[in-house]
């Protein structure tokens, strides 16, 4: 079959399935779910730390639970020869679209969007992006 392309499209189908079909679709249409921030955990809000102590937590909640797929711990680093490394191959995946980009410092005020995303221009989406602190 080749190499398998990422489709938003059967994401959508399987999650309005239900019964039998979503247990089918479930099988046919295997997912997973790629964390790369946490706003609340164990009924305590983190909207006000900084993105680096949510981080901290998501990592040690992964640990702590020893998490496997299809759950999945997004990749992070702060060295931007490594994040342009990890950028292409993730692009030319099918399905992939882009980055999120957050600063170490940022907070996460309810209701405001404050994360960079950036899609290449090869997508068919222009390239936008906003600032992180």
């Amino acid at each position: 079959m080749g190499r398998q392309q990422l489709s938003f499209e059967a994401l959508q189908r399987r999650a309005a399935a239900g019964g039998r079909t979503a247990v089918r679709l479930a099988e046919e249409l295997p997912a997973h779910f790629v964390v790369f921030d946490v706003l609340q955990a164990r009924g305590e809000v983190l909207l006000k730390q900084p993105y680096a102590a949510r981080r901290a937590r998501l990592e040690e909640l992964f640990t702590e639970y020893a998490l496997t797929p299809p759950w999945l711990l997004c990749r992070a680093t702060d060295d931007v020869r490594t994040a342009q490394e990890w950028l292409t191959p993730w692009t030319q995946q099918p399905g992939v679209g882009g980055l999120v980009i957050k600063g170490r410092a940022q907070h996460c005020p309810p209701g405001v969007r404050g994360c960079s995303s950036r899609w290449p221009w090869r997508t068919g989406r222009p390239s936008r992006s906003r600032k992180t602190d």
